[in-house]
């Protein structure tokens, strides 16, 4: 079993908080002119955070919101984070669903939650508003109505929070997982699990008091977004930089105009992108000092020319929806590349054989990563069986394969789910993918498995080139020979334009196979 991270210092240990009010609360009275958000040319303060959470938070109630769930459905902005805050302080559950969303996609979210209230921006409205009617949603507001508005609040300093506040064990957020293998889980979070994971980012990567700027590119409705925008730097009273969409240009920009000193990137597309841009280098980037990674593979080559050309490396985390973090390369010792680094404060991971679900792996033998920790969630909204699949005697079973160290430390082979039976080996297209990786032509690759006659299954893969240059399939084929054993060398290898994403930007590979196998 893996270790956790050893305690946060005492001096460094953060005041205990009830709920994420309560963090707030703190927040503002000790820092209430510190700047808490920005986003653009927009920025708020503590102070005033709180009191347009306060102004909310009211309106909400009177809506009938107390109890109850409310839908979010906005770009990375100050309104997103006043939403999200207001519905806690009414007493209510929220639910954020990814801006890029199709009508197809939120129509059995919304049956899903069923929400009282949802609350969007105006280029949402049309797709949203027919929703709600469908559903029995009565109260429905863009921010632009004066009901959420939330600019006539700021500089109110005497609006209160609603009393009485959230206590720990109330529900906080229903958090739909990526949906990959059918309709997305509602993962139920509550107000302690969410402290639960701002301990656990601060016990690997603790920030000084009001003393660091985070700067995320990922949506808030998705956990890592969750996590690195509203959770974690409040936690330190720290400022953060909401990014409305991701435009790398722009985002080289904002990092050196921000004075960003933490880049929660995400996945490796993110730093690939990046490093595309053509004034990254000669951008200057030297507060930049913590740099995060996690939700895809990371090439050794990428994270070499991150550190080329930023001066830092990328400290892979692990989470999942149902529990985030679960894992990380803390910055005060050796970042081990390809690895996803220690468990949290207060978690135990095991890797457990995949059949017994119980019987422990030896050390550097993969198995099935099974977590147990206070911030994991301990049921899915209205999904009793898959409730009792994934949660098991007290443990979280991930799905995700890895093996564990002799130090502790996790890597990551590949998803259960992905696991490819080639005549009779077990084929990991997680491996593959790696190979292809770090092939210096190669942009982005994604292997998966197929049915095939002769084997059972067989790997097909698809590789993005670099640009100006131009090998071929066969130079493919025969550089994956020269790395890989016969039964996980690719029947073939595809040269494709782009890969598809999902909207967490990580390689979607079940759409991949689905077009594959639609020809």
């Amino acid at each position: 079993m893996a270790k956790p991270f050893p305690e946060v210092a005492p001096e460094l240990q953060r005041p205990e908080f009830e709920s994420m009010v309560h963090m707030l609360a703190h927040a503002a009275k000790d820092h209430p002119d510190h700047t808490a958000i920005i986003s653009g040319e927009n920025e708020i303060t503590f102070a005033d955070y709180y009191a347009c959470v306060a102004g909310m938070a009211h309106n909400l109630i009177a809506m009938g919101a107390k109890g109850e769930r409310v839908i979010v459905l906005k770009a990375n902005s100050i309104e997103t984070a006043v939403a999200a805050n207001a519905v806690w302080a009414a007493g209510a559950q929220v639910i954020m669903f990814n801006p890029l969303y199709t009508e197809n996609e939120l129509q059995p979210l919304v049956k899903d939650a069923s929400p009282t209230v949802i609350l969007c921006d105006s280029v949402h409205e049309e797709v949203l508003a027919p929703l709600a009617e469908a559903n029995g949603v009565t109260h429905f507001y863009t921010f632009e109505d004066e009901q959420i508005a939330i600019d006539q609040w700021r500089g109110n300093r005497d609006l209160k929070l609603p009393e009485p506040m959230p206590n720990s064990t109330d529900l906080a957020l229903l958090a739909y997982t990526g949906g990959t293998t059918g309709l997305p889980k509602g993962a139920i979070h509550t107000h302690a699990m969410m402290l639960a994971m701002a301990k656990a980012m601060d016990g690997l990567y603790s920030t000084p008091i009001a003393g660091d700027i985070w700067l995320n590119v990922a949506p808030v409705s998705h956990i890592w977004g969750w996590c690195v925008s509203l959770v974690a730097p409040m936690y330190g009273c720290n400022t953060v930089v909401l990014v409305p969409k991701f435009i790398p240009d722009v985002v080289v920009s904002e990092i050196a105009r921000t004075k960003a000193t933490i880049f929660a990137g995400g996945p490796s597309v993110i730093y690939n992108a990046l490093l595309a841009v053509p004034t990254l280098r000669e951008t200057d980037l030297s507060q930049l000092r913590l740099c995060l990674g996690g939700g895809s593979a990371f090439a050794d080559a990428t994270i070499a020319a991150w550190q080329d050309a930023t001066g830092n490396t990328v400290h892979e985390l692990w989470g999942m929806s149902e529990a985030a973090p679960l894992s990380g390369n803390p910055n005060d010792r050796p970042n081990k590349i390809g690895s996803v680094g220690l468990p949290c404060v207060m978690t135990e991971v095991e890797a457990v054989d995949p059949e017994t679900g119980s019987d422990v792996m030896p050390v550097d033998e993969a198995g099935e990563l099974r977590i147990r920790g206070p911030q994991m969630i301990t049921s899915y909204w209205n999904r009793p069986d898959e409730t009792s699949s994934a949660i098991r005697d007290g443990w979280l079973y991930t799905g995700d394969i890895g093996y564990i160290d002799e130090l502790g430390r996790i890597t990551i082979v590949d998803r259960k789910k992905d696991m490819v039976n080639v005549g009779g080996y077990n084929v990991f297209p997680r491996e593959i993918d790696e190979v292809l990786f770090a092939h210096p032509d190669i942009q982005e690759a994604a292997a998966i498995g197929v049915p095939d006659s002769h084997r059972g299954e067989a790997i097909q893969a698809f590789v993005v080139l670099a640009d100006g240059v131009n090998p071929t399939s066969e130079e493919l084929l025969d550089y994956c020979q020269g790395k890989l054993a016969k039964f996980k060398v690719p029947s073939e290898i595809h040269i494709v334009e782009s890969l598809p994403k999902t909207p967490a930007a990580k390689i979607d590979k079940l759409a991949l196979k689905k077009s594959f196998e639609q020809g």
